[in-house]
């Protein structure tokens, strides 16, 4: 009995220090109030400046199910040093817990006014990185990513989208987007988001193509086997220092597989704002070192 209660005391410390990490916030959007769930990393010190990785649930979900069922990156945010959070959808005005796309069927929910002030929020309360905010989605929640990649590029250096394609009418108002790295993984028998469109949604091969020009990415895309059915097809950052990623799981339905948490990751963490870290760090004529070609670079080589 001694030992039982030994034993039990110890794993609920464990269980509360580990709750302890988990934060749930509310913020006003546009007198809206939203909600979301931070989970600060094992030591966690602001001096850090964490880069940040958002991921939403699918539609009906909550940040709970995303968070303890499909993509639980706490893990790597420990391990890797990034502040997780997940996003709250508000209950629509069909009794779901649903996320509102731009165009043709929205619903009025500020999605893109949620973002903002998260991410706002995240470098105020947190000092997180603002130039290494990332998202990632899950079926509605993917769907939501690309309006992200397609209006807030100037806030999110990549996304990660699984099991989602771009709806018709995103693609139809994403004409001049900001280039944004581009991480996709879909099942060729997703029932959501069919592999090649239908009259809702664009085709796997019209969005890579849209997403490889936009980020002036190098076609054709180089293939290569990643895992049992699943193939990565990457076009390759050109002088923008952008890419796009796409993972075909060969028969693979509508579910988050197992591999994604860790290849979202990978990819998105690359990325501040302006592009690859290593690609932009040393891009050509950057000779003061801020990353970005300018006036300063100028003044700096003449002097």
């Amino acid at each position: 009995m001694k030992h039982f209660l030994i034993m039990f005391f110890l794993t609920l410390t464990v269980q509360q220090l580990h709750a302890q990490e988990l934060i749930y916030k509310d913020i006003n959007v546009n007198g809206v109030n939203r909600q979301y769930i931070v989970y600060l990393p094992t030591a966690f010190d602001p001096a850090d400046q964490l880069p940040v990785l958002f991921a939403f649930h699918g539609g009906d979900g909550s940040p709970e199910d995303m968070m303890n069922w499909y993509a639980d990156f706490r893990p790597l945010a420990n391990s890797d040093r990034f502040i997780a959070v997940y996003p709250r959808a508000l209950v629509d005005n069909t009794g779901c817990t649903c996320w509102n796309n731009e165009g043709k069927y929205s619903n009025g929910i500020d999605e893109l006014g949620f973002a903002d002030a998260m991410i706002n929020a995240m470098v105020k309360e947190y000092n997180a990185d603002e130039q290494r905010m990332y998202a990632c989605g899950y079926s509605l929640g993917g769907s939501l990513m690309w309006d992200y990649a397609c209006f807030l590029g100037d806030r999110f250096a990549a996304i990660g989208v699984v099991a989602a394609n771009m709806w018709q009418w995103t693609f139809s108002d994403c004409q001049t987007p900001t280039p944004t790295g581009i991480v996709h993984i879909l099942g060729t028998n997703d029932f959501y988001a069919p592999y090649n469109g239908n009259q809702y949604s664009i085709s796997v091969a019209q969005q890579n193509e849209h997403w490889a020009s936009v980020n002036g990415a190098v076609s054709p895309p180089v293939e290569t086997p990643h895992s049992s059915g699943v193939t990565k097809f990457e076009w390759v950052a050109g002088e923008d220092c952008h890419s796009v990623v796409h993972f075909r799981r060969q028969n693979g339905g509508h579910d988050w597989p197992s591999f994604a948490n860790e290849e979202i990751w990978a990819y998105v963490s690359q990325f501040q704002l302006d592009g690859l870290i290593d690609c932009v760090d040393n891009c050509d004529g950057d000779t003061n070192g801020d990353a970005t070609v300018n006036v300063s670079d100028v003044l700096a080589a003449i002097s």
